[in-house]
């Protein structure tokens, strides 16, 4: 017993945290039907986990003094829950006649179970003694109590099979990843729930007739099918509401990554050049966060284009001051800015490429046969390694130098971001550019000389 209170508690807090998120958005438009069939439907979803815990379900039965009462409003609330989920799917596509009809006729159907069922638990005769887990298992052959579950699991699998074929039907429809995946999931929700009540509602028939064989099965499998269901539909029904913070996770963690990926090219060029770092400066990676600030990490900072240029800006903090050592708050606005500044740098240094490094690296890598896009920012890295040396050198640009401008990624800043990450992982780590740099330094140095 106190497991299930455990696993319903659990249940109970994901889809009534999903409940609050969703009701929020009814609040702003509370005129807006389908938000208020979901938010009935994630209500009424999340209810019996908590009327079903056995420690409630027996209270309940207690203060209404009606033994079982609690079965007849928790199986009421799932009818009505499944009832709002198919009229919402379907409700997407009510512009067509046929499904406005048929709309009211499912609902029409629910309703008049809802009936049925209220008459047949009243008729009925559910003991004196509350039953919270075994209730289907003790009343199944009871008079009048085995049509009350006959017209619930009737109604239960008509339901499952809507919810599969609307579900799979929508979730190649829609565009929302989160909801896609949701769909998705409450599709195979949906199918263990089919496990559930199709062989209770063949036990409950076979039972009018005679004695069924599929006790064992009704009693045993189907309440596994159904916690499956349960699990699944609660993961399913919430993935929209929690799913957008997945991906803003997912985003932060691929930002500091290239950040960190970053960090050593741009410092080693923003040394060089301190006249076109915008922001913050280089320090130790280490000092730049705090656990002070980590709260800041999911907020933005706007950032402006100005005078045609690539220079952006974030506007002031509320105190007027930027922080003269950035926090997680500026992350992303970080990896701009090193893009930027690796990119404007790479134009100062232009000059100083050359045929001579380009032949250099090819050469050594002809041994290693690395991938065609890896030899290119290697390539890349050597170049800016050569010319950084003969600029902080004060070498003069070669008469040769190479022409134009290099642009992988043809303009599109999410593919420059991941090819200026594959240049500064060559530059920090490839022992190609360690030994190309060392080559033409070695060669500076003994004309120099």
């Amino acid at each position: 017993m106190l497991l299930l209170t455990v696993v319903y508690g659990v249940l109970s807090v994901i889809t009534w945290a999903a409940f609050v998120y969703k009701v929020r958005d009814l609040i702003g438009n509370w005129r807006n039907r389908e938000l208020q069939l979901l938010c009935l439907a994630i209500a009424t979803f999340a209810a019996p986990f908590v009327l079903a815990s056995p420690h409630v379900y027996i209270l309940i039965d207690r203060v209404l003094g009606v033994p079982n009462i609690a079965s007849l409003i928790i199986y009421i609330c799932v009818a009505i829950c499944l009832t709002s989920f198919v009229a919402l799917l379907v409700s997407w596509s009510s512009a067509q006649a046929r499904l406005r009809a048929r709309h009211w006729v499912g609902l029409g159907y629910s309703l008049a179970t809802l009936v049925i069922m209220t008459v047949f638990f009243c008729l009925g005769d559910t003991g004196s003694v509350e039953h919270p887990i075994d209730f289907d298992v003790t009343f199944e052959a009871v008079r009048y109590v085995d049509l009350f579950l006959l017209s619930y699991q009737l109604l239960f699998t008509l339901s499952m099979g809507m919810l599969v074929v609307l579900c799979r039907r929508y979730a190649a429809m829609v565009e929302r990843p989160w909801t896609r995946r949701g769909l998705r999931i409450v599709t195979a929700g949906a199918w263990f729930g089919l496990g559930y009540c199709v062989p209770k509602v063949v036990n409950t028939v076979w039972d009018l007739f005679g004695s069924s064989p599929l006790h064992v099965v009704s009693s045993i499998v189907a309440p596994l099918s159904a916690s499956v269901s349960a699990a699944l539909f609660s993961l399913g029904f919430t993935m929209p509401a929690w799913g957008a913070g997945v991906s803003r996770i997912q985003d932060l963690t691929a930002v500091y990554r290239s950040y960190q990926r970053l960090y050593p090219l741009w410092r080693d060029l923003a040394v060089a050049f301190p006249e076109l770092v915008l922001m913050f400066a280089p320090t130790e990676r280490t000092k730049r966060w705090s656990l002070r600030t980590a709260h800041r990490v999911f907020g933005r900072q706007v950032i402006e284009l100005r005078d045609g240029g690539i220079a952006l800006r974030p506007h002031t903090d509320p105190d007027g001051d930027l922080d003269p050592v950035p926090t997680l708050k500026d992350l992303e606005l970080l990896v701009t800015r090193q893009q930027v500044e690796i990119r404007d740098i790479q134009l100062r240094l232009r000059p100083h490429y050359t045929e001579a490094v380009c032949a250099a690296v090819r050469e050594l890598a002809q041994h290693r046969k690395p991938a065609a896009d890896d030899i290119e920012a290697v390539v890349e890295a050597a170049q800016l390694a050569v010319a950084l040396h003969a600029h902080n050198a004060g070498s003069p640009a070669p008469a040769l130098a190479v022409s134009g401008i290099d642009d992988p990624a043809g303009g599109d800043r999410a593919e420059e971001l991941a090819w200026l990450v594959k240049v500064a992982a060559a530059y920090g780590s490839s022992p190609i550019v360690s030994d190309v740099k060392a080559r033409f330094a070695a060669a500076d140095a003994g004309v120099s000389a």
